[in-house]
């Protein structure tokens, strides 16, 4: 719950606690956390991870928290709140806690985070669940007054945070972070931060920590982290999920990531429907783009799925081009052409025979139905005449990564036709490259990740694709965070995959914001493929990556052709069949 609320009345005279059941404090699952055993299925993803999910800004949540509380008895939602963060453990404790021989040790601040992890204190004490709080603060909110009261009178010890960790070690079964939420906008420090650096150690150690909302000292707007901060197993959201537990350094710290809506989905509903399309954020998923996946069909041809030319390979860099123009045919080009700036380039790719490889001079673009430029491309006289030839394509669905994004940097010319562009246009810069396009530097793009996607769509009238942990997705209108990969994609090449995957979904017909959508999904799809067969993280080569996304894109495709069969047989059956 939100530590900003505030109320100056005094605390409400003690009272029984609202009932909660357990369809009240339901929690489902959002996503899987880098480097999880489960991190990948093959058979299939949770339907939650299949649908793009709403992810909401502190100020949006606290009115979403306003909004339900008004319409609910008082304490209702932080009584919902801890009961779910209990209900969770409950089913989660080893048998040496469940019995009351092992404590959970639950960290309480002075807002509603803490209310919520003292009600947790309470139901677990409730059940037999040896607990200790240790309370950063005196409550200041109402709630979390009425919360502290409830746990006392129900016997549950509450004490200090103690100067020092216990020695010898008390050997806790989970803690349970109740410190700070989405209000915190300060780097921890004092006694807060010295709790914090405690609690990391316990974890590196292998104590379990659940935190409640976000991690303490993660800001939940931009997963920007500035002194110390929690490591979480797992983080439960209540009400919804802030961007912050989903990128920057948001998936190394928040684990799995839980949502407990509190039964408060109609007003969630409310809230979204007023809220004004430029403040949308999703995630990432099939449902957000696969409506306009291209289907095959039987009485198609090479032509009927597009000819993409993929521009770039300077001398030194001939790997690179290749290696986009190899995805484009894994993920269904009908043709796919390379167009070298280097003068000694290959005349054949013996691994790819089926690309068709020219000097880049030599191809004819206005053939082409989409063009990725920019892989080995380089920054010389040659390379600026190279993304020249490709921005002259006024209508041509244009996909700029890599040296491109740097030549749009150095020469505002070129930039300026990027903008008057007619047609669809789709920019991939790391951060450091959306830093140079930005005229900032890597640290101010990191300090608000969907602020510069969304200042560089609208600059540039382009679609965004900001990569990095949690790539951020913008139109210029909606934002989406990417909630698929792993540390696997830290490699070279990988963005050259991802150009080409681009590319080839542009070509055969996918407007832009989802062919970006998709593309970036499969891709960390095809990391966690591979790293659930052996190949990584470490040591996982981009080439990896293309029969794993062809095998991801296959799947979707698979699945959108059963959905489809599916309706039109439901529209053509008989009335009166089964």
């Amino acid at each position: 719950m939100s530590d900003s609320l505030r109320a100056d009345a005094p605390a409400a005279p003690a009272a029984a606690p609202p009932a909660t059941t357990s369809a009240t404090v339901g929690v489902d699952l959002l996503t899987r956390s880098i480097g999880s055993p489960h991190d990948y299925a093959t058979s299939s993803t949770t339907a939650c991870a299949r649908d793009a999910l709403d992810l909401w800004l502190p100020d949006t949540l606290r009115e979403v928290e306003r909004a339900a509380a008004a319409q609910l008895p008082a304490h209702t939602l932080m009584d919902r709140a801890g009961a779910a963060v209990a209900e969770w453990l409950i089913g989660r404790l080893p048998a040496l806690a469940s019995a009351g021989r092992q404590p959970v040790l639950l960290l309480a601040g002075p807002g509603n985070n803490g209310g919520d992890a003292y009600v947790a204190a309470r139901e677990l004490h409730r059940r037999g669940v040896l607990v200790d709080v240790w309370q950063l603060g005196a409550p200041s909110t109402d709630d979390a007054r009425w919360a502290h009261a409830h746990a006392l009178a129900a016997g549950v010890p509450v004490q200090p945070a103690p100067a020092r960790w216990p020695q010898p070690d008390s050997g806790y079964a989970w803690i349970v972070d109740g410190l700070f939420g989405i209000g915190l906008t300060r780097p921890l420090d004092g006694p807060a931060a010295a709790l914090v650096e405690r609690i990391v150690e316990a974890h590196a150690q292998g104590t379990p920590v659940l935190a409640i909302d976000i991690p303490s000292g993660l800001a939940a707007a931009t997963g920007v982290v500035d002194g110390p901060v929690i490591h979480a197993d797992v983080t439960m959201a209540m009400l919804g999920a802030s961007p912050g537990l989903l990128t920057g350094m948001g998936r190394d710290v928040a684990g799995d990531v839980l949502i407990a809506t509190l039964g408060t989905d109609e007003v969630l509903a409310a809230v979204r429907s007023g809220r004004p399309d430029g403040q949308a954020i999703a995630t990432t998923a099939p449902a957000a783009f696969g409506a306009h996946l291209p289907l095959r069909h039987h009485a198609s041809h090479k032509g009927s799925y597009g000819s993409l030319a993929v521009l770039g390979g300077h001398e030194g860099m001939i790997g690179a081009p290749l290696l986009c123009a190899r995805a484009g045919l894994m993920t269904g080009a009908g043709r796919v052409y390379v167009g070298f700036v280097a003068h000694d380039a290959p005349a054949w790719d013996p691994q790819h025979p089926e690309l068709m490889l020219r000097h880049a001079e030599n191809l004819d673009l206005a053939t082409m139905q989409a063009v990725s430029v920019g892989p080995g491309l380089g920054t010389s006289a040659a390379s600026a005449a190279c993304l020249s030839r490709a921005l002259a394509l006024d209508n041509t669905p244009l996909v700029i990564d890599a040296d491109a994004l740097n030549l749009l940097a150095a020469e505002p010319a070129l930039a300026e036709r990027v903008r008057r562009r007619a047609g669809p246009t789709v920019l991939t810069p790391h951060p450091l490259e959306a830093a140079r396009l930005a005229g900032g530097d890597v640290a101010r793009v990191q300090s608000d990740r969907l602020a510069c996607a969304r200042a560089l769509a609208q600059r540039f009238d382009a679609t965004i694709v900001l990569k990095g942990s949690g790539s951020v997705i913008d139109d210029g209108t909606h934002a989406w965070i990417n909630t698929t990969g792993n540390a696997g994609l830290a490699t070279a090449g990988t963005g050259d995959v991802l150009t080409g995957a681009i590319g080839a979904l542009l070509a055969q017909g996918m407007p832009a914001p989802q062919a970006a959508l998709a593309a970036v999904w499969l891709h960390g799809r095809a990391a966690e493929r591979c790293v659930a067969a052996g190949a990584g993280p470490a040591g996982l080569t981009a080439s990896e990556l293309l029969p794993a996304m062809r095998a991801e894109l296959a799947d979707l495709l698979n699945e959108a052709g059963c959905a489809k069969r599916s309706t039109q047989t439901r529209r053509t059956a008989p009335a009166g069949s089964p």
